[in-house]
């Protein structure tokens, strides 16, 4: 009788330690968020997370990369957008002088014309971002890999763009004697400006193409780091809900056993007391 009771006692014991490691590991992925916290504990899922991370670490190196580059291509739109308005306004006030018959206008004129034109001269000189110069045509502005496996380049070069020298010699002058009507001279610096907005529209169109596809390939990788970060969610994460109900379950088990535990205590302090 006696040792029926101890054998009842030591079993409940194994059962309530058992319970406990299992309330204690419920209970860690609950406060961790994860299902396990080593190689040990998942061999099979520690080593696909591991691989999982690596890659969205690749992913988000590129994302990095590929803001810095659109930084870039942006500005570039920005400013080639900028000098293509200001040339069209440049060929209007070209115009207007060609047409005035007043000496005052045509000087009001020419006056608007050199303020727009320094500007101009100004903006191409001065379009640097982070050092990079991005009005100019002799070599690429900027590089950027596309993908962790590095097999696939976006290469920012422009094939057309005004330069401040061009803008510089554009010069409206008086009409000379004997020049017959018109002069001449206000007709050929609209034929330059509009060869200068032909430049600009190039690069405008080619820095638009750039800035585009920045921003599609960022989109791309956002949706790949995002994919990625799911999978591996699934991998690692745990089912709050499910782990929560388990801790209840097994909370309950415990406070089971401790009860089993004590009745069985007790029942061994009645056969004793039949010796006594």
């Amino acid at each position: 009788m006696i040792g029926g009771v101890n054998y009842a006692s030591s079993q409940l014991a194994s059962i309530y330690n058992t319970g406990n490691q299992q309330l204690a590991s419920t209970l860690t992925k609950i406060a961790s968020g994860k299902k396990f916290q080593n190689a040990a504990e998942d061999l099979l899922g520690f080593i696909r997370s591991n691989k999982l991370s690596t890659e969205i670490s690749g992913y988000q190196k590129v994302k990095e990369n590929l803001t810095e580059f659109k930084t870039l291509t942006s500005a570039a739109v920005q400013a080639g957008g900028a000098i293509y308005e200001d040339l069209t306004k440049l060929k209007t006030l070209a115009q207007q002088y060609e047409s005035a018959a007043d000496d005052d206008q045509k000087a009001e004129y020419k006056a608007e014309f050199d303020s727009l034109k320094t500007k101009i001269s100004k903006t191409l000189g001065n379009s640097k971002v982070d050092g990079k110069d991005i009005m100019q045509t002799t070599e690429s502005i900027a590089s950027v890999v596309l993908n962790p496996q590095g097999n696939s380049t976006l290469t920012m070069q422009f094939t057309n763009v005004s330069s401040s020298t061009d803008i510089d010699a554009l010069e409206l002058a008086a009409e000379e004697e004997g020049g017959g009507e018109g002069g001449g001279t206000a007709t050929s610096v609209v034929d330059q400006i509009d060869a200068e907005i032909e430049n600009m529209l190039s690069y405008l169109s080619e820095a638009k193409a750039f800035d585009a596809i920045a921003s599609q390939q960022l989109k791309l990788n956002d949706t790949i780091i995002s994919s990625k970060e799911a999978v591996k969610s699934l991998i690692t994460d745990i089912d709050e809900a499910a782990e929560t109900s388990r801790m209840i379950d097994e909370s309950v088990r415990q406070q089971a056993a401790v009860s089993m535990i004590a009745q069985a205590n007790m029942s061994r302090q009645s056969v004793l007391k039949l010796y006594m």
